[in-house]
């Protein structure tokens, strides 16, 4: 798996959810809200699950991804609510979606590690 790649996918959900505020455009919060259903929340909950249950690095990612998709369920939750300042304001710097993002990113980078030293 390549951790950084994942990474920046997450990353990239900030750009998509501003884009589809600023253009009002329909949003699905379960979508964002589920840690599920992106690839990496599959490769979590499957294969990874197998093959890194127990490992410190690996539960770190797995609850950084988790609260990851909560905020940014949020922040969709918001738009869709029609508030869509808020939900502008809420992608910035300093807040919890900025936090989870940039936590998930220091996960990423730590499994990635981990997963370079058993290898």
């Amino acid at each position: 798996m390549d951790f950084l790649e994942h990474a920046h996918q997450h990353t990239l959900i900030r750009e998509t959810l501003s884009a589809a505020i600023s253009e009002q455009q329909p949003l699905k919060p379960a979508d964002y809200k589920s840690d599920r259903l992106c690839p990496t929340g599959c490769w979590l909950h499957g294969e990874g699950a197998r093959r890194w249950a127990g490992n410190h690095s690996f539960l770190a990612l797995l609850e950084a991804h988790r609260e990851f998709h909560l905020r940014a369920g949020e922040v969709a939750e918001m738009a869709q609510r029609g508030a869509t300042v808020e939900a502008q304001r809420a992608l910035r710097n300093g807040t919890p979606f900025a936090y989870a993002l940039a936590d998930l990113n220091a996960a990423f980078r730590r499994m990635k590690t981990a997963a370079t030293v058993a290898a």
